[in-house]
């Protein structure tokens, strides 16, 4: 069964990235795929009370589209049982051209691997007439092993373990109770063989042979086949867990990532790996070849386009779509794909185009999400980044939703100001994008308050989580911009060794790393323009 297409919006996901995920994940189920919608990150207080709002299930969240083994399609899925008899197993390995398994305990946990000359081995040790002296078996596995020639003619057929030896007929003195007797004639010495305790008689005779009656309450088996046949039968009767050797083997787990697999079978000599759920029960046997044309993982991708803003192992992922209203930066795909990129207020907006376009009225808690994502990305049509047709579908999707824009546009967005109960390392990562700015490697991080100083009561904190940052990811400038929906303006914090890119760039002084921007809401129009102009210029 093919996997689900992922649409997935951007790491840090703010509003219009969630809701667009889910929105179009709807319109292209309507329009036939299989499709889920994901998200990379923890959502945000304002993106909690929309989808509370209306009723509507967070996404689930996913770290990486990373290969792994569990993708695989193809596979050994046979395994052998620490019980099964030689017979058994030689049987299965040689119609199928096995040359090892995985072996499993009666709970499918994985206990060992068998190698085809490890069998060719015991034979070589195994001795027939102490078989069951030195291999412990069952008489289930006995009569298996003596396969379709042998019958029962006289008797009760036991069952369980077999407690005695293996012992010729003429061996009169020697047959003690419990042993299993071969003999190649009915004769006078079963009888014998019976009072000294014997639990079961082997005959191995031609076809044509005619047994006569016999006045014995032992089982007695009749094999159509040579005595030296018989032996070797018996001899498969043994469970291959008398067998199996302590040699160490390699062994992988159903989240083990195919990148990381393949270097490990490179490298190894062994030819066959088990494959093991979280509960150590093997789902499969691989080999390279299995993992050498797996199908890649299927993405949506909106409100986003570039790599690092996106899935962790994106590179190995198809994409088959992009929906986005952001600047293209470095971007590089495979195969040709569908686009739709427009310079509009949010994703959602551009998504409610292609809802018009393919006729199709979205219900009224999908109209509800695009219109909250709208509100979210323009601050209720404030932003710079709004356009017209922004406020157009706001109030379309507004009628079908049954909303009234300016009482819920502000509900919501209060609703994602209260910092309250977050730690500073959660504020500065609730709406953080990374941007390569020529030789710069830069983090803006955005969120909204209708209570600026309130959030930098938390100044010193905020500034070493943020050093903490530029050292641990190497930026050379974190911006921290607090964007007061109230008064229309931000208070930025810059820290890092390229924060000449603020000053240049906006022609202003930092005072203790700090400055506030007059009408400056926007990320993607009011600042990373201006700090990549500066970047061309330092």
């Amino acid at each position: 069964m093919k996997e689900k297409i992922l649409v997935v919006g951007h790491k840090n996901p703010d509003s219009d990235s969630i809701c667009s995920a889910i929105v179009y994940a709807n319109l292209k189920e309507k329009l036939g795929l299989d499709t889920k919608p994901v998200r990379l990150g923890k959502i945000n207080k304002e993106t909690e009370f929309i989808l509370n709002y209306f009723g509507v299930e967070t996404p689930e969240l996913i770290e990486t589209i990373k290969p792994q083994l569990k993708d695989l399609r193809k596979g050994v899925k046979d395994v052998i049982r620490e019980e099964d008899s030689l017979r058994k197993v030689i049987k299965l390995m040689t119609e199928k051209n096995y040359s090892s398994l995985a072996v499993v305990d009666s709970e499918n946990r994985l206990k060992s691997m068998l190698h085809i000359s490890e069998i060719a081995d015991a034979y070589l040790e195994m001795g027939a007439i102490d078989i069951f002296k030195n291999y412990e078996t069952t008489f289930e596995n006995l009569w298996q092993a003596l396969g379709k020639e042998a019958s029962l003619v006289n008797g009760i057929y036991p069952k369980g373990i077999i407690r005695g030896n293996l012992r010729g007929v003429s061996e009169l003195s020697k047959i003690k109770k419990g042993d299993i007797v071969i003999t190649t004639l009915l004769s006078k010495n079963i009888n014998n063989a019976e009072k000294a305790g014997a639990e079961l008689i082997i005959i191995c005779v031609d076809e044509t042979d005619v047994i006569p009656d016999c006045n014995v309450k032992i089982p007695i088996v009749r094999v159509n086949n040579g005595i030296f046949k018989v032996f070797k039968r018996i001899s498969e009767s043994v469970p291959i867990k008398s067998i199996l050797s302590d040699s160490k083997f390699i062994h992988f787990y159903t989240n083990d990532y195919i990148d990381d697999v393949e270097e490990i079978i490179d490298n190894s000599e062994q030819n066959n790996f088990p494959v093991v759920d979280e509960n150590g029960k093997v789902v499969s046997t691989i080999r390279l070849k299995h993992i050498m044309n797996i199908e890649k993982n299927e993405v949506i991708l909106v409100d986003h386009n570039e790599a690092p803003q996106s899935i962790d192992g994106i590179e190995t992922a198809k994409i088959l779509e992009i929906v986005d209203h952001h600047k293209f930066g470095n971007f590089e795909t495979i195969e040709p794909l569908m686009i739709r990129a427009e310079p509009v207020g949010a994703t959602s907006t551009v998504i409610y185009g292609l809802y018009k376009e393919a006729k199709i009225i979205p219900s009224k808690k999908m109209a509800g999400l695009m219109l909250s994502a709208i509100l979210s990305d323009t601050l209720i049509f404030k932003s710079p980044t709004c356009t017209q047709k922004d406020i157009n579908y706001a109030k379309e999707l507004a009628k079908i939703a049954d909303i009234d824009i300016e009482s819920y546009g502000m509900k919501m967005l209060i609703a994602g100001t209260s910092l309250g109960d977050i730690t500073p390392s959660e504020i500065i990562n609730i709406d953080k994008k990374e941007f390569s700015m020529g030789k710069f490697n830069v983090a803006v991080a955005q969120v909204n308050s209708v209570d600026v100083e309130g959030v930098l009561e938390k100044r010193d904190e905020l500034k070493k989580v943020i050093n903490d940052e530029i050292l641990e990811k190497n930026y050379d400038m974190f911006l921290f911009m607090i964007t007061d929906i109230i008064r229309n303006g931000s208070k930025i914090v810059a820290l890092g060794k390229a924060k000449e890119l603020v000053t240049k760039g906006f022609n202003i002084e930092l005072v203790e790393d700090e400055a506030w921007l007059d009408g400056v809401v926007s990320r993607k129009k009011q600042i990373i323009p201006f700090l990549m102009d500066a970047s061309q210029m330092i």
